[in-house]
């Protein structure tokens, strides 16, 4: 067995000596890098425009962006890429544009955590060149980029332009009946004016009478008066806001993150140039050359991810500083693995929900061959983890000829790496998607008030449960929460993640009392719980807040479901639970034991109490049925369903300690006490999928 050197103590963090405060534990940092690094520390690098620029010279005749070409029969052929210089002149043509139509005022924000002024510009489109181009104009000639997510609700759409003031907008005509729509909810009259179609050929006769007197105007159209009189870029200055990106949030409005171009180019620049323990794939300089890892594991990046997602503008930007070329994907999610195929890509990033339907679909495939096909495809995933938890290998001569070389070649047989954000896979799919692909699989932590770039796994680093370590950009500190019994002062340290450095935002755009709340002296407090390993790595481990993230990244209300629950006749109490590398939540109920005596009756089941009803499956399944039909009246759609429940056969209650004296759920000692039960449903749950 080769020691896994990550394992160490100290490897990803060391703590600085007379930091500790009552409540807190030591102020963590990077082990090798004292203080905390900037993009300057690497180059006369000053704002977001000047990533794009590097890669740009190291090659501007490369492949740049590229798309799949429809062919005349409909179906889809190979990606076509433009050039970096073609791409670079497209973005001036864009940038040009912005100016010369002066359509967006300046705006003076005046908050305790940010002075200063920007403009604004809406995109308000699904993944596509358009959005790229749109990008890097904005960096380049003083711009900030307000995306909106295509999947948004319409209230949440209206309060983003609401809270912005939004002027300009781009999108496709799609997105503007939609628009229509949500503009219909508003009480006043919103500054939003001017939109400019992507991907039409003409302006309908329905957009252009419309009741919101809104202008359109071609992409065609705009993109050419651009061309016509071009402009020099005029990036601003460090503190200038890059983006302001609105979370799809919990519960309530979006919050409106503000992003400075210090604090994205210190992100990708630092994780890239600075994390040689943490990431070394990324890096660029001597230190990795040995080691064959260089500029080649990015030089190819199929985005997959809404290009609002912080987590894949990290990514897109670090690929263009780099000079790779960036695929984007058909926009059918069927078709993803068509797409990896046609690509063949170095990298993939994705969310846990993705790797799962892979892990799912291969296992699922598995089980239509032969006996004896099951056997070795066993022996030899056993085999593969074994090797990889062991020694660190990822390849096996025999099986990977006999079996798992089809399996990379479906991922389109390139790939150097993947990495998986926003929550994290369970253990045992790691180990089986690394094996089964042969290539490092590994993850990290981020928030968009971080730039979704803080802790990082080491690319060799085989154990699957931790998040690695912090980038030389950033420290962290561990905060007691006694009400949830989590304490710093014991072993193993556990409490809120706290954290400072260059990738923290500034705070919620015109939100003084949430930034307040979530940016104190500097410190980022996440909300989420996280313990201290031995390594100076972290694992989360809760969520202060109720609410909960499920592997694809969409976050649970806990509440809302239980009241949903609880409104069946038969159910006395619920607690819905969920874990963030599974799909879906699942609830352990208390039955209502009066409410179920026709159904006792019914079974012949009248002298049975609750404990015995409890391990009845009749019952269980009579319960789930009714527990769906109120699901459905109540509302509750597609992740937030439970889809497995445990019966308990007593009230929670204040004397067992599983509610507060207020009555509400006390769901840190609830989820220890059916630790257990919980991971039998999600076993549950796994077995009856792959049936």
């Amino acid at each position: 067995m080769v020691k896994n050197e990550a394992d160490s103590p100290g490897f990803y963090s060391v703590p600085i000596p007379g930091t500790e405060e009552e409540g807190f534990s030591p102020v963590y940092r990077h082990p090798k890098h004292e203080k905390i690094l900037g993009a300057s520390d690497f180059g006369d690098f000053k704002t977001s425009w000047d990533l794009f620029q590097a890669g740009l010279r190291r090659n501007p005749d490369a492949e740049c962006v590229g798309k799949r070409k429809r062919l005349p029969d409909g179906k889809l052929g190979d990606f076509e890429f433009n050039t970096y210089s073609e791409f670079f002149k497209t973005t001036k043509a864009v940038g040009s544009s912005l100016v010369h139509h002066n359509l967006v005022k300046e705006q003076r924000i005046s908050q305790s955590s940010f002075q200063g002024t920007c403009k604004l510009v809406g995109l308000f489109l699904p993944s596509c060149e358009e959005w790229l181009l749109l990008e890097q104009a904005c960096y380049g000639y003083g711009y900030t980029l307000v995306p909106i997510y295509t999947t948004l609700g319409t209230e949440s759409i209206l309060f983003v332009l609401t809270n912005t003031g939004l002027e300009l907008l781009f999108c496709t005509e799609e997105n503007a009946e939609k628009l229509f729509e949500v503009l219909s909810l508003s009480k006043t009259k919103l500054p939003l004016r001017n939109l400019v179609l992507v991907n039409s050929s003409s302006v309908s006769e329905k957009l252009v009478n419309n009741p919101y007197n809104l202008k359109f105007m071609l992409w065609s159209d705009f993109l050419q008066k651009g061309m016509d009189t071009e402009l020099d870029p005029t990036p601003g200055d460090p503190d200038s806001l890059n983006i302001i990106s609105y979370t799809s949030g919990t519960t309530g409005s979006p919050k409106g993150v503000m992003i400075t171009h210090k604090n994205f180019i210190d992100t990708v620049l630092v994780t890239i140039e600075g994390g040689e323990l943490l990431f070394p794939v990324l890096i660029i300089n001597l230190v990795c050359r040995p080691m064959g890892m260089d500029e080649q594991h990015f030089s190819c990046h199929l985005s997959y991810l809404p290009m609002a997602h912080m987590f894949e503008k990290d990514f897109v930007n670090a690929v263009f500083y780099l000079g790779g070329k960036i695929g984007i994907y058909s926009g059918d999610v069927k078709l993803i693995m068509d797409d990896l195929q046609t690509l063949k890509p170095t990298l993939f990033i994705s969310v846990p929900r993705l790797f799962q339907r892979i892990h799912d679909k291969i296992l699922s495939g598995v089980q239509t061959k032969s006996a004896l096909a099951r056997h070795l495809f066993s022996r030899g995933l056993e085999s593969k983890i074994n090797r990889i938890r062991n020694n660190g290998v990822y390849t096996h001569k025999f099986y990977d000829k006999l079996i798992f070389d089809k399996v990379n070649k479906l991922m389109g047989g390139n790939l150097k790496w993947l990495f998986v954000g926003s929550s994290c896979l369970s253990e045992m799919v790691i180990d089986r998607v690394r094996a089964m692909i042969g290539k490092p699989l590994f993850w990290g932590y981020g928030l968009t008030e971080c730039c979704a770039g803080a802790f990082v796994q080491n690319i060799h680093d085989r154990n699957p449960l931790n998040l690695g370590g912090p980038s030389p950009g950033f420290q962290f500190r561990i905060r007691s929460i006694p009400e949830l019994n989590y304490f710093v002062d014991k072993k193993p340290i556990r409490g809120e993640l706290v954290m400072k450095g260059t990738n923290v935002s500034m705070g919620y755009f015109k939100m003084e009392e949430m930034t307040k709340e979530v940016f104190r002296d500097g410190w980022l407090y996440t909300g989420d719980v996280v313990e201290l390993m031995d390594n100076g790595s972290v694992k989360v481990i809760d969520r202060i807040k109720q609410v909960f993230k499920l592997s694809q990244g969409e976050y649970v209300a806990p509440e809302f479901v239980e009241s949903a629950l609880n409104s069946c006749i038969y159910i006395a109490q619920s607690y819905v639970v969920g874990n963030s590398d599974e799909n879906y939540p699942v609830a352990i109920i208390v039955p209502d034991e009066e409410a179920l005596q026709s159904w006792k009756k019914t079974h012949g089941l009248t002298k049975a109490n609750l404990t015995q009803l409890a391990k009845d499956p009749l019952l269980k399944q009579f319960l789930f049925n009714e527990l769906e039909s109120v699901m459905t009246s109540s509302n509750v759609k597609g992740y937030n369903r439970v889809k497995e429940i445990y019966i308990h056969d007593e009230l929670f209650s204040v004397e067992n300690n599983l509610l507060t004296v207020t009555f509400k759920l006390k769901r840190n000692f609830l989820r220890q006490k059916f630790e257990n039960e919980i991971t039998q449903m999600y076993a549950s749950l796994r077995n009856s999928n792959t049936k």
